[in-house]
């Protein structure tokens, strides 16, 4: 009668070093948007406060991959949010009244950044992915080949 061999399930991967480092340039970047393109846009118009609330929130889930506490698929939630955040930011400030020129200069340079580190992360996690996918694949594969040679 075969044994059944009990194996813990193994952990959620957590975010690599570069995969912190992706959610803390992020973080820093939209706390320089907050304090130079939002606090003068809320005092000028108090209603963009609420749209900023998704905002808020995505802010506080940053720190949480900062600190790395969160596993890769909770990240790429999170990043996916983001970049859904960002587009829908780029459309609510193209409604404005009349931005200035340097606050069309500031938005232009926190979405582009924000796009573009949204996007290095999100490729980091689905290269991590990929890779921790095939290493499965070749360790399952040498299991099956040991548990051949046993049974000869």
């Amino acid at each position: 009668m075969p044994t059944a061999h009990l194996h813990p399930l193994p952990a959620a991967p957590k975010l690599t070093r570069l995969g912190r480092s992706f959610a803390g340039a992020q973080v820093l970047k939209e706390t320089l948007s907050i304090i130079f393109l939002g606090l003068p846009l809320i005092k000028e118009q108090p209603l963009i406060l609420l749209s900023a609330l998704p905002g808020v929130v995505l802010y506080f889930l940053h720190w949480q991959l900062v600190l790395g506490r969160v596993g890769r698929l909770f990240a790429a939630a999170v990043w996916g949010f983001t970049l859904l955040d960002e587009l829908w930011g780029l459309f609510l400030f193209q409604e404005l009244d009349s931005p200035t020129q340097a606050q069309i200069r500031m938005l232009h340079w926190s979405y582009f950044l924000g796009l573009g580190i949204i996007l290095l992360a999100l490729g980091e996690l689905g290269w991590r992915w990929q890779s921790r996918r095939v290493k499965v694949r070749r360790n399952v594969h040498h299991q099956a080949m040991l548990a051949a040679r046993q049974r000869q």
